[in-house]
């Protein structure tokens, strides 16, 4: 991948201005570290068929590394699971986001965020993950308690920004919750009164992929501009080394002509190809597979899986790219 394809995908998640003032606070310095290193290959590409083709790298309990069949699966990723209810009246939203686990290949934590388009520092929110979430750079200011639970209110000192009051519960077993609150729900009643608002609704996430390996699991996206899987079987995604494949969004396409140059294609190789009755851009690079593509709305998006892909399995998960 070439330095300007690495930024650009690194910035959407970076990217701190799509969502509410909350979304800043706990997102702020998350960076998702993409410099696969992976075989270079380049095979033929041939009229899409079968999607059971392809080897992935797969850990025996010997710890010896022994190649597998990819699998391709039918896929949807997992949907943000709480609400409230209500959402207080004149906030917009919301907005979605996942950070990866830093510890294993999966999910880390997952946000909603509602923002007041006439005051930017206004906004609440909602953090979701399996464990306790650390409290770096919070000060604890009390202890109350929510749906019969203990909970913990802490105050966050943001530099140039007004400051963030949260509360912090083990909702039900695994489930720790967290509520933010800036500018008019920036005090401790206001988070109290929020969290007892919180309730099981579903919300989908807003970028899906219908066909995804078996076994991979998503972790990160951001709205419906980028989405990550990951292989259980590599590294966390946090780390270079991680097997992933990853779906944004391209808000200013350039001239297929100059995406093997762009890309740094393996000798200058690009092939045509057909992806939801539009022409796509399918080039193998040292990184991997890299397919610029469009969905059936004319919405630009381009794919990266690793080179052990096929080519016509990188086509069949880009058929599948939609938002719902």
């Amino acid at each position: 991948m070439t330095t300007d394809l690495r930024s650009e995908l690194s910035g959407a998640y970076a990217d701190v201005t799509l969502a509410d003032p909350l979304d800043q606070v706990v997102r702020r310095g998350r960076r998702i570290r993409r410099a696969r290193r992976v075989r270079r290959v380049a095979p033929p590409l041939v009229a899409a068929a079968a999607v059971v083709v392809g080897v992935t790298v797969v850990q025996g309990e010997d710890g010896v590394v022994a190649p597998g069949p990819i699998e391709l699966v039918g896929y949807s990723v997992p949907a943000f699971p709480l609400s409230f209810d209500p959402v207080p009246a004149g906030l917009a939203g919301p907005s979605f986001s996942l950070d990866p686990s830093f510890e294993e290949v999966g999910p880390g934590t997952a946000h909603a965020g509602w923002s007041d388009p006439d005051d930017p520092d206004t906004g609440i929110g909602l953090s979701v993950r399996s464990d306790g979430p650390g409290t770096s750079g919070e000060e604890e200011v009390g202890e109350t308690e929510i749906a019969g639970e203990e909970a913990t209110l802490h105050r966050t000192v943001v530099t140039g920004g007004p400051e963030v009051y949260s509360v912090v519960w083990e909702r039900t077993d695994d489930q720790w919750v967290r509520v933010f609150g800036t500018g008019r729900f920036g005090s401790e009643e206001d988070v109290v009164e929020l969290a007892r608002r919180v309730v099981d609704r579903a919300a989908g996430v807003p970028l899906q992929v219908g066909l995804a390996p078996r076994g991979w699991v998503v972790v990160g996206y951001k709205d419906d501009r980028i989405l990550t899987l990951a292989d259980p079987a590599g590294d966390p995604a946090t780390e270079g080394t991680a097997r992933t494949l990853s779906v944004h969004l391209t808000d200013s396409p350039s001239d297929p002509a100059d995406l093997p140059l762009e890309v740094g294609a393996t000798d200058g190789r690009m092939d045509e190809v057909s992806v939801q009755g539009r022409p796509g851009y399918l080039l193998p690079t040292a990184d991997g597979w890299l397919l610029r593509a469009a969905m059936a709305d004319g919405t630009v998006f381009t794919l990266q899986t690793p080179a052990d892909f096929t080519p016509e399995q990188v086509v069949a998960i880009a058929e599948e790219v939609h938002r719902p």
